[in-house]
């Protein structure tokens, strides 16, 4: 593990596959790609509000500024009045950064299952068919906006669309109808999803397509956003407990060269600790290596 700084960027953090660049930039910078839900945002600005500091950088693509991971600390600090954010800016076309998909579960403790489902569904317009893909790079294309998947049966569901915003506000909409018929719906890993239909622990799945990089960055630059849980980026590694003070995002008598030289005295004052892929940090889990900063 190796860090410096230069006259780009504050602080860098030298990781085996990627560097990361720690650097406070304009908030008014950044391209969002995945919608904002107002009950985080409204939860998540209080908890900053309250604590007077912002505990995580946003992850940013370098090249684009598409925010990669983060749409709700940008959202909470616009609300909060803040001109900049910390974001930890990294190379999104290094092949070490991947991208993959939220699959949705559902459970419910209802009887004939499936054949509910199926009639929420059809019930928005969909065709809905018993089958099953031949590979996850087919959902997405053909008019296959999701497949569903029980213990016993695989369907597949079909609708016209232009692209895959527009596959995934299908996708939207398929969730809330579930809600509203007293489904459960959650969010999780391609490999956790699945462990838990075997294991008896939901009921079905609905597996989601997979976007390219390139896609997500045209549509974030075009000023149009997927919905929540469309990607599932996954980066070799992060920073945490960066705890920027606030007062630093807000005071409007900076420059951002003087925003940055204190950002950099912060860190600089802070031990490093790297914790490898699979620690677990306030009870959640990463699957990357962590940089945690101490005081």
């Amino acid at each position: 593990m190796l860090m410096s700084s230069d006259s780009s960027y504050p602080y860098i953090i030298h990781h085996e596959k990627l560097s990361l660049h720690l650097k406070i930039v304009d908030i008014n910078s950044l391209f969002l790609h995945e919608e904002i839900i107002p009950e985080m945002l409204e939860k998540l600005a209080k908890e900053i509000r309250t604590d007077e500091v912002l505990r995580h950088p946003v992850i940013v693509d370098e090249n684009s500024f598409v925010v990669l991971d983060g749409m709700h600390r940008v959202a909470a600090l616009q609300m909060l009045n803040c001109k900049r954010i910390p974001a930890c800016l990294v190379d999104y076309k290094d092949s070490s950064i991947t991208v993959g998909a939220w699959y949705r579960t559902i459970t419910s403790t209802s009887s004939h299952l499936i054949d509910n489902i199926l009639k929420e569904i059809r019930g928005l317009g969909f065709r809905v068919k018993e089958g099953k893909v031949k590979s996850v790079e087919e959902i997405g294309k053909n008019g296959i906006v999701a497949e569903i998947k029980t213990r016993e049966n695989s369907y597949l569901i079909y609708h016209t669309f232009e692209n895959l915003k527009e596959a995934y506000d299908y996708i939207k909409a398929i969730e809330n109808r579930l809600k509203l018929s007293n489904f459960q719906v959650d969010y999780e890993t391609e490999i956790d999803s699945f462990r838990k239909l075997q294991e008896g622990k939901i009921d079905a799945i609905i597996e989601t397509p997979r976007l390219s990089k390139e896609e997500i960055v045209k549509t974030a630059l075009s000023g149009k956003v997927f919905a929540h849980k469309a990607t599932r980026h996954v980066i070799p590694a992060r920073p945490l407990n960066l705890n920027v003070p606030l007062q630093l995002l807000v005071t409007p008598n900076l420059s951002l060269e003087e925003v940055n030289e204190e950002f950099r005295r912060i860190l600089m004052g802070k031990r490093l600790k790297m914790m490898p892929a699979g620690c677990r940090i306030e009870n959640r889990k990463y699957e990357e290596d962590v940089y945690l900063f101490e005081d």
